[in-house]
């Protein structure tokens, strides 16, 4: 089941594979859903399962451009470019729905998914310790005297994917009663519930 990490073996290959992981989890909550359910927000936030997979992808792929070049300054500009090589043409905050079906955003973060892959071999290739820090990026919620790494924002997505994959599963209980346990084992092709155990 993916709903378990694989055994690690270092630092660097724990936040890529907790990353990696953590993606998948809220991406297996659009399984099954029709565009409408995707789209809808049965909570009483506004988010929905659509928006926050767009805005997950987002997140991972502009944050990964760091990862990637660590000596890099990151503009908007280079945001920009790589979102549009996803197809966004816009910022998706998780209540921001996109011009997408959810076949559609579930693809841009499969391959947001695949890039993860590609940012830990260019940490690997290059020999990058996770302690080289980064210029900082712009925005008005980073303190002034903070000192970001390739550590730190590689342990940020994970924690924020995390965050966001919790939503995502309310959302996905609030829509069909649907829980991630379901969701793995179907998505393993396992019975569910499993054999021989009562989950009522």
């Amino acid at each position: 089941m993916p709903f378990f990490t694989p055994s690690v073996t270092s630092e660097a290959d724990a936040a890529f594979t907790y990353l990696t992981q953590q993606c998948t989890q809220l991406k297996l909550t659009a399984q099954g859903l029709t565009d409408e359910q995707a789209r809808s927000t049965p909570t009483a936030s506004g988010l929905s399962i659509a928006g926050l997979i767009v805005h997950g992808a987002q997140v991972v792929n502009n944050w990964l451009i760091q990862v990637k070049d660590p000596t890099r300054e990151v503009g908007e500009d280079d945001y920009r470019t790589v979102n549009e090589k996803l197809g966004l043409t816009a910022m998706f905050d998780g209540s921001a729905l996109p011009d997408l079906d959810i076949t559609e955003a579930v693809a841009i973060f499969d391959k947001v998914i695949d890039g993860i892959e590609e940012a830990r071999a260019a940490v690997d290739n290059a020999g990058t310790d996770l302690g080289t820090e980064v210029p900082m990026p712009y925005n008005p919620w980073m303190p002034n005297d903070f000192t970001m790494t390739v550590r730190w924002i590689l342990w940020h997505l994970g924690t924020e994917i995390a965050r966001h994959a919790g939503h995502a599963d309310i959302i996905r209980e609030s829509i069909d009663g649907a829980i991630a346990y379901q969701l793995n084992a179907q998505a393993d092709g396992e019975p569910w519930p499993p054999e021989g155990m009562d989950w009522s």
